[in-house]
């Protein structure tokens, strides 16, 4: 048998264990009734000998069907050994059980559980073509007209249809499982490749937007070197989000490894922020280590936020401060200066929604902003681990 998803393998192991149930209980159930018979069999040596072959088969069947799965020889030879016992029929039970009605005597009863096994071992037409012959041979074993042939017929028919109604069922199931399957690897790469797309759209509001709202609004009126080396800056970055997929390959590996937050925060918050009045920055940062990419977003998140401090808060000074909490971190931005109303910031401002709030999302953190006009803005960003 070939199983393919997990519905069809699901069955198949199943469907095994029921054979093997099936053939060793109905192997001992037959030894008993052929030994309270043997006093009047016509040949108990006969008996007795076929009674350790359905023994030992049994045993047989079982052990190498639990251990070794499905094997189509093994339900073959199911049914050679099955036919043999037929053929063997008169010799076998007593006369006055050849006479009875179908079903009283023990062969009836291994004949009938091979016609089951053999519609789970073996394909059809196979499974049908076994019971043929067996069919055929209880005739040819114990000649005579009666209703035992018939009867295998019947049941071989009816558990055929039953597994073949089965088999179709899990193939279903698995088509069902494999349709969702997709479906959930296409949602993922949707939202990989927005995830992605918001990164990018981050880094160019960080960057190059930051120069061409500097130049805009006249705080660089003629060249300058600040000016050069921003937009150096910003190509460098431009040229960094065309490599695409290769250099995130290149990267997955350490992006993998923990991070020293507080190195990444120290880089971030004395980093030169040219064309920008200068800030002075009381930095306290307790070692942590976390993620990479939660590292990186937190750190981000922080330049974005001083960032704003120096282009809108008219101060010179700010603080930062992160601390571990449980699994995690918190990570707080502060200044005194004159501050604003969150709600009346235009949507188009994608300073603090995407690149401070929208990171921290990303990476499964939240941001959250209090200031209110002459008071300052505290921004605290927190990743809980």
């Amino acid at each position: 048998m070939s199983a393919q998803g997990p519905a069809v393998r699901s069955l198949e192991r199943q469907a095994l264990l029921v054979t093997v149930v099936l053939r060793t209980s109905s192997a001992a159930v037959a030894a008993v009734v052929a030994l309270l018979g043997l006093g009047s069999a016509a040949s108990p040596w006969w008996v007795l000998s076929g009674v350790a072959a359905v023994l030992v088969w049994a045993g047989l069947f079982g052990v190498r069907t639990l251990r070794g799965g499905p094997a189509g020889r093994f339900g073959a030879g199911d049914v050679v050994v099955c036919v043999l016992l037929c053929l063997l029929h008169s010799r076998l039970v007593p006369p006055s059980v050849l006479t009875a009605s179908a079903g009283t005597g023990w062969i009836d009863l291994v004949a009938s559980v091979t016609v089951l096994n053999a519609q789970c071992f073996l394909r059809q037409p196979h499974g049908l073509l076994a019971t043929v012959v067996i069919a055929s041979a209880y005739t040819a074993g114990a000649p005579g007209v009666r209703e035992a042939p018939v009867v295998l017929l019947l049941q071989g028919l009816l558990s055929a249809g039953m597994f073949v109604l089965l088999r179709r069922a899990a193939h279903s199931t698995d088509a069902v499982l494999v349709a969702r399957a997709e479906a959930r690897a296409n949602e993922a790469a949707g939202a990989a490749a927005r995830a992605d797309e918001r990164d990018q759209q981050r880094r160019l509001h960080d960057t190059v937007l930051a120069t061409l709202t500097m130049v805009s609004t006249g705080a660089i009126t003629e060249y300058s070197d600040v000016l050069r080396d921003r937009a150096a800056a910003d190509l460098r970055v431009i040229r960094a989000l065309g490599a695409g997929a290769d250099d995130a390959a290149d990267s997955g590996h350490s992006a993998a490894q923990p991070a020293r937050l507080d190195a990444a925060l120290r880089t971030a918050v004395f980093a030169a922020r040219p064309g920008l009045p200068p800030l002075t920055v009381e930095f306290r940062a307790a070692p942590v280590l976390l993620p990479g990419p939660v590292a990186t977003a937190l750190a981000d998140a922080v330049a974005e936020a001083l960032t704003n401090v120096a282009r809108h808060a008219g101060t010179t000074t700010a603080r930062v401060g992160a601390r571990p909490v449980g699994a995690g971190a918190v990570v707080e931005v502060l200044d005194g200066g004159s501050g604003f109303d969150p709600a009346t910031v235009p949507a188009h401002r994608r300073g603090l929604r995407e690149s401070v709030t929208g990171r921290m999302a990303a990476v499964g953190g939240n941001a959250s902003v209090e200031s209110r006009p002459g008071a300052g803005t505290r921004v605290t960003l927190r990743w809980p681990g």
